[in-house]
């Protein structure tokens, strides 16, 4: 899998030249939103994300020994209409551990279903609405794959500050996606109880859940600034062709359980990086900081390579399927 990720990487890198006139991917007015790599972007297009590849470590907990895992990320998105898509999520990941056998396997397919409601050119203003469908059973179980699935409503936005007075805000832009997951099977806890132990004996008794899922709340915000925007609609500084196309993004991620029992309390990650913005598509590569222990203790890296069909091929693939 590494060999597929490095040719995916220098076969996009070998596009960084490329600089087309049109942007037909998520904009309002002069603002391109760029697709982030921690949630999802504010609109809808034609793309595809091959790969998005996510590190992380985790500590031995007691166990053999500590943990990595590498997780490489596939999505499609297809427009049904101008402003709806189609989007099919899915991912392989390979987990060592120190002491034990290598796990791999893919995660279950995540269907979603998107409506760019709003689209204010004036004021670089996206709104976009979704849903989405976890089909439960469909990845590997022994990598983590849930048994049930989940119906998760999503709330997404984008706006840019290119309608505010003063030329250092401009290039600004703040994107963010509100989530609310409900699991197919509800998480459950037993105690097995011996009537026949006392109170003292009993203490300690590890409690047992079932294969369920808690209902859970995320959400993610993103502060991005735009060198691009800078560039064309600020001020032309004479920058460089590959700074003039980065744009340095910190992402912030956040869940917490909806219902209980639980199996996680409420975790925060930072993730700050840069993203190269072109025509074609773009890549992107950022930290994975956990805020809290419960969102982990070392630090993991994404790094995505992402292609705008609608931009490469806006006659075939890349065009909505119902004009």
């Amino acid at each position: 899998m590494n060999r597929v990720l490095a040719a995916a990487t220098f076969g996009c890198a070998g596009l960084l030249a490329l600089s087309p006139d049109a942007w037909a991917h998520v904009v309002a007015g002069a603002r391109v939103f760029p697709v982030t790599l921690t949630f999802d972007d504010p609109g809808v297009g034609d793309e595809i994300s091959a790969p998005a590849f996510t590190f992380s470590r985790s500590g031995a907990d007691g166990g053999t020994g500590p943990s990595h895992e590498f997780d490489y990320g596939f999505e499609f998105d297809k427009t049904i209409t101008e402003n709806t898509a189609l989007i099919l999520n899915d991912g392989y990941d390979v987990i060592q551990t120190n002491g034990s056998k290598t796990e791999a396997g893919f995660e279950n397919l995540f269907i979603t279903g998107k409506w760019q409601a709003i689209t204010n050119a004036d004021h670089e203003l996206v709104v976009s609405l979704g849903i989405t469908r976890e089909l439960g059973g469909s990845g590997t179980v022994h990598i983590g794959a849930d048994h049930y699935g989940s119906t998760t409503p999503n709330f997404y936005f984008g706006k840019g500050f290119g309608d505010l007075p003063g030329s250092v805000l401009k290039p600004f832009a703040v994107t963010g996606e509100l989530s609310y997951t409900i699991a197919d099977k509800g998480l459950k806890v037993s105690t097995p109880v011996n009537p026949n132990a006392d109170a003292a004996s009993s203490a300690g008794v590890v409690s047992q859940f079932n294969t369920g899922n808690n209902n859970a709340w995320s959400g993610s915000l993103s502060l991005q600034y735009s060198i691009p925007y800078l560039q064309t609609q600020v001020h032309d500084y004479k920058l460089p062709g590959f700074l003039a196309n980065m744009i340095p993004v910190v992402e912030l991620d956040w869940t917490s359980p909806a219902s209980s029992p639980s199996t996680q309390g409420t975790t925060w990650t930072v993730a700050p990086g840069v993203i190269y913005l072109a025509g074609w598509g773009e890549l992107g590569v950022e930290a994975l900081i956990p805020v809290n222990k419960a969102a982990g203790t070392n630090v993991g890296a994404v790094a995505l390579v992402h292609v705008f069909l609608d931009d490469l091929l806006p006659h075939s693939l890349g065009k909505p399927i119902f004009d």
